[in-house]
């Protein structure tokens, strides 16, 4: 094979692609126009994140795999990519202890004063008595997020002597066990640790995340490190906080917008900033270049796939609506369940159950996990994977029985022997429906804003919500409404042209009768 390297990546790596026999081409720097004159010759194309591999440069190729060296593939044509068949792989796991030990760095630095330190002897100011410091060992750190980047933190920090607690919903309580960490709310969390630190992926359950009213929750002899993405943790709030003295201090390393344009929250004085240098070491650099080089050995000589982050082969057409049924489905579930994932349980019902139904299974897991992944993207090919590294079990079955429907797709989330279920079909007359959740028939398409309320059967609740949105100007432009029995438990379930702002969100659940408020957008 022929592969093109256009960034540079470690020597290691091209060792490994020369002694699997392939031909390798280095030639970096190369702007678009020179990158579809050449392309055509290549099987493969390594990058980095300078090359970019446009659409242009996609139709031009005949290539087999792409593969980026790092986490993000912002500079490749993903959906051009997946049109062609073009394999596109990364390298997730090279800067996890690179982010891990930023973090455990950070730590020591807030704790020990040690920026402050320096800058006063360089001011020819000893200080000693106004820098005294506090110990790691024995305090309480709060990992928010506990996939590969957060594990690595407990780990090493657990060798310190601290208390590691741990606020991740889809966690399982027997792995969270396992790693001697103790799983509690995000409100229990901010309350008891003396260090948070923050390790989930941005999406919009957790954009804002930690805001406001999280940070007054914090002890004031506490402090808040996030290494994972900007705008988890509300800047504004941040600083308010940190200037009025009511948390200890901060470490941030990723910004909303980077670099950033309102310097006011690096600018205090209880605040130390780094420019997004998690990924920043050279072991880290070295080890995405080699990881890319042995995913792209192994899949030329034996057809296996790691950290593919598309879809590389084509489906039964039959099945391909109910692929992206099935990632719907589980999408939808997980962020209903919001408790810890034990389980998780994929039924086939109907005609369908006569064809290869295991790839239906895999969308409905990576459906689940996409939202709570935060290390790299989730599919079809590494759900099983990622769902077996965190300790949750998969369930399959089929029924040729499907009496309402033609066929059926049902995801249920086990945990703690509470499940939350939800089940859809494919009408070839309008498309992907959504048509029972907790087992309550309804009918809506998953596809844009939805929030979903848990309520008592009452009067009023409805018209309270309705009111609620109205006030802030939130446009309802569907509903669906289903109960066990008069005056029961029920759902509700709004389909807006607006999203509802957090506040709002935690105005609605205080509502009477209203047991909880969830926003999804699909």
């Amino acid at each position: 094979m022929k592969i093109l390297v256009a960034d540079e990546i470690s020597g290691k790596g091209l060792s490994l692609l020369k002694d699997s026999g392939h031909d390798i081409d280095v030639r970096t720097g190369l702007k678009e126009e020179e990158l579809v004159e050449i392309i055509g010759d290549y099987d493969v194309l390594i990058v980095r994140s300078n090359a970019r591999v446009t659409d242009k440069v996609i139709k031009a190729s005949r290539l087999q795999v792409i593969g980026r060296a790092g986490v993000g593939v912002d500079n490749i044509d993903l959906e051009a990519a997946t049109a062609k068949g073009i394999l596109v792989m990364n390298a997730p796991s090279g800067n996890i202890v690179a982010t891990a030990e930023l973090t455990l760095a950070l730590m020591f630095c807030l704790l020990r004063n040690i920026v402050p330190a320096d800058r006063t002897m360089k001011e020819e100011r000893w200080e000693k008595k106004k820098l005294i410091g506090r110990q790691l060992g024995n305090k309480t750190l709060g990992i928010v997020g506990l996939g590969r980047v957060g594990t690595e933190v407990a780990k090493r920090s657990k060798a310190l002597g601290m208390n590691i607690l741990a606020h991740d919903p889809f966690l399982s309580p027997e792995l969270a066990e396992r790693m001697d960490v103790r799983l509690v709310s995000l409100d229990t969390l901010l309350a008891e640790s003396d260090i948070v630190t923050i390790h989930t992926i941005l999406n919009s359950q957790t954009r804002n995340l930690i805001g406001r009213v999280q940070l007054a929750k914090m002890k004031p002899s506490a402090f808040l490190i996030n290494t994972a993405r900007g705008g988890i943790v509300n800047e504004e709030a941040l600083c308010e906080a940190l200037r009025e003295k009511r948390i200890a201090g901060a470490a941030v390393d990723v910004y909303t917008q980077e670099p950033p344009e309102n310097w006011s929250l690096i600018k205090q004085e209880n605040c130390l900033a780094t420019p997004h240098l998690g990924a920043s070491t050279k072991e880290a650099q070295e080890e995405v270049g080699f990881e890319i080089a042995e995913q792209i050995a192994l899949y030329l000589s034996q057809g296996i796939v790691k950290n593919a982050v598309n879809l590389p082969a084509p489906l039964d057409p039959e099945l391909i609506p109910y692929l992206e049924l099935s990632d719907k489905l589980g999408e939808i579930a997980v962020q209903l369940s919001r408790r810890s994932v034990s389980a998780i349980e994929v039924k086939c019902s109907g005609e369908i159950i006569g064809k290869d139904v295991k790839i239906l299974v895999a969308g409905a897991v990576a459906g689940v996990l996409k939202p709570i992944f935060a290390e790299g993207k989730v599919n079809i090919i590494n759900a099983f994977y990622i769902a077996r590294d965190r300790g949750i079990n998969i369930i399959s079955s089929t029924s040729e029985a499907s009496p309402k429907f033609k066929n059926l797709l049902e995801v249920a989330i086990l945990s703690d022997g509470l499940s939350c279920s939800i089940a859809g079909t494919y009408f070839p007359d309008k498309g992907l429906r959504i048509v029972q959740v907790q087992g309550h028939p309804v009918e809506f398409e998953p596809k844009g804003i939805y929030l979903f309320t848990e309520h008592s059967d009452r009067p009023g609740v409805i018209g309270a919500v309705g009111t609620i949105l109205g006030q802030n100007n939130i446009n309802i432009a569907h509903m669906d409404v289903a109960r066990d029995q008069p005056r029961g438990s029920a759902i509700m379930i709004l389909n807006l042209d607006d999203e509802v702002p957090p506040e709002i969100i935690d105005k609605l659940r205080t509502s009477e009768n209203i047991k909880e408020v969830t926003q999804i957008i699909l």
